[in-house]
């Protein structure tokens, strides 16, 4: 038995909308859902306890980062990236291509001194932000790497195209991909014939270009993947963009296989424009990278519309005095017990326990705004619902 399915439960009727079960071996997933990403098997300030108390179904831990530190080994003599930082849930890993792909040529990328000396349809030629060293990353390792992390959902390698690309660079990084994703599938499959199942899916790209978007998911459906993932710097902060490029491939999409938007970006607008299109799961670092800085997400009933998208600024000296929570209707733990002033002060001060509080909140915002999502899909209110929230 795989341990791995998928299975659509309510649909909507004027979108593409919907909602399923992803049953994996660490658990079910209710879906859509959000998937904080825990870089370095951490999801930065926060415990696992406070992921479940924020609602949190799933997380996302990032393969280049882990395999450089604290490496493969370790990582995997713990059972895998989830016993290593005690998540007892289903877990997905990225591939490690977007982080080799976007590094800059001049010494700064993901980390600082992180440089990618070469791509070939080999692999990725990178050098270590740690210390210096050399390592190639190959679709064979990636896929090896992932399976030590023993994560439920694992990603093919991909090169994802930047949007300031040549077309000639951009073509090429797109016919790579397909080239990588295949040699991924054929190594997945050849490691899972010794079992512990892992689902692969495979990552559709090509920019807001129809032609190479509908080809890059005709090759992941013709391959066989477990799943489909969504990725390139267009699913990313626009919501605008986010919809041009999902638009696609939506109409392409089946019914059958779970599609994860990988980076989606937007707040909650990118968030309705997803799901309207068919995404079950969506990773995002932004959601806690903003709660650090003091970009705190707020409701309707808080004033939250898309000109302010859908969020304060706590440490703006208009909240100094503040004794209202966060948001009047948020249940999470930071609202329940303390004040805009408090998050405020704490923020400004630099004191370690405002990060927390903070990134609980805005955790929990995005998990109940999955869960309502879920619950309006399942009364036939989803376009009603979305009316609601992007109208105010």
């Amino acid at each position: 038995m795989s341990g791995f399915s998928f299975k659509v439960l309510f649909s909507d009727k004027k979108s593409k909308a919907r909602v399923g079960y992803i049953n994996t071996s660490h658990g079910k997933i209710e879906a859509p859902a959000f998937s904080p990403v825990a870089t370095r098997a951490s999801v930065r300030a926060l415990s696992p306890d406070d992921l479940l108390a924020c609602k949190t179904q799933v997380v996302l831990g990032n393969t280049y980062h882990l395999f450089l530190k604290p490496g493969t080994s370790v990582v995997s003599e713990f059972g895998g990236f989830a016993s290593f930082m005690g998540w007892n849930g289903p877990t997905i890993t990225d591939s490690g291509g977007y982080q080799v792909s976007f590094m800059w040529s001049k010494g700064k990328g993901v980390e600082e001194g992180a440089r990618v000396v070469k791509i070939t349809d080999e692999g990725a030629l990178f050098k270590s932000y740690i210390d210096g060293a050399l390592h190639l990353l190959t679709p064979e390792k990636s896929i090896a790497i992932q399976k030590a992390f023993g994560a439920d959902i694992i990603m093919a390698l991909d090169q994802p195209q930047a949007n300031n690309l040549s077309s000639r660079k951009a073509k090429e990084a797109f016919e790579r991909t397909l080239r990588w994703e295949e040699r991924s599938f054929l190594e997945w499959k050849r490691l899972n014939q010794k079992g512990n199942f892992q689902a692969l899916y495979g990552i559709v790209q090509g920019g807001l270009d129809k032609k190479l978007r509908k080809k890059s998911l005709d090759f992941v459906l013709k391959t066989g993947f477990s799943g489909i993932a969504i990725g390139g710097e267009a699913i990313g902060a626009d919501p605008k963009i986010t919809a041009l490029a999902l638009d696609t491939i939506a109409e392409g999409l089946p019914n059958n296989l779970p599609v994860h938007a990988l980076g989606l970006g937007g707040g909650p607008e990118g968030i309705f424009e997803a799901v309207s299109r068919g995404i079950d799961t969506f990773d995002n670092t932004g959601i806690t990278r903003m709660a650090r800085t003091g970009l705190l997400f707020i409701y309707p009933e808080d004033e939250g519309k898309r000109e302010n998208k859908f969020r304060i600024d706590i440490k703006k000296k208009i909240f100094a005095g503040d004794k209202s929570p966060i948001s009047k209707v948020c249940g999470c733990y930071t609202c329940v017990n303390f004040t805009r002033a408090y998050i405020h002060h704490l923020l400004t001060s630099g004191e370690v326990l405002g990060l927390r509080l903070a990134s609980i909140h805005n955790v929990y915002f995005i998990n109940d705004l999955m869960e309502r999502i879920r619950e309006a899909i399942k009364e036939g209110d989803f376009e009603d619902f979305k009316s609601f929230w992007l109208q105010n």
